[in-house]
């Protein structure tokens, strides 16, 4: 394992944070209801802070990407590098394969567990979306259930968050499904 470093910075939605080793971006967060907690969860497995204005390059190249993707801007984390040492064969696979599905566009679990050779591995795709460390680069809000369900989303805000960033890329799923907050 490599020296592990984070920063946070400012975007559309709130207060996200990064965080990274040598050999890649180890981690995205995006905002809790208080950036207090944000920096406390990009930070939890003993990264060193540093300011944003003391980011290397390539760091400050992903920081602008997010922003963007934030703003509505379509977005490509193509070629990005991330460090999967925390994560099983099984998951590097499903997000290697969901990098691939494009701005705009939308992969069903059962879709994706295909892919990856499990055609019947929906529900295990679906854990591995939970387990995801770098939403947005690695897209799994673009990740619904079969017939348009929402399915889940466990970064902050929930299904309100993966609604709203598929609304930035155009994507309007007619779910019928409730949630608490609607």
């Amino acid at each position: 394992m490599f020296k592990e470093w984070a920063s946070h910075f400012d975007t559309p939605i709130g207060r996200c944070g990064l965080a990274w080793t040598e050999a890649g971006v180890t981690g995205v967060q995006l905002p809790e209801s208080d950036p207090e907690q944000t920096v406390a969860r990009i930070t939890r497995h003993g990264a060193d802070l540093v300011k944003e204005a003391d980011v290397p390059p390539e760091i400050a190249e992903v920081i602008t990407a997010l922003k963007t993707f934030l703003s509505g801007g379509p977005t490509s984390f193509d070629g990005l590098r991330l460090d999967m040492d925390r994560h099983s064969a099984f998951d590097r696979a499903a997000y290697d394969a969901l990098r691939k599905v494009g701005w705009g566009k939308t992969v069903t679990y059962g879709e994706l567990a295909a892919t990856i050779g499990r055609p019947n591995g929906a529900q295990a795709i679906g854990l591995a979306m939970g387990r995801n460390s770098w939403p947005v680069i690695v897209p799994c809000h673009r990740v619904l259930g079969a017939n348009g369900w929402m399915g889940g989303f466990s970064a902050p805000g929930g299904l309100l968050t993966k609604k709203e960033l598929l609304a930035r890329e155009g994507v309007y799923p007619d779910s019928g499904q409730l949630t608490l907050f609607e």
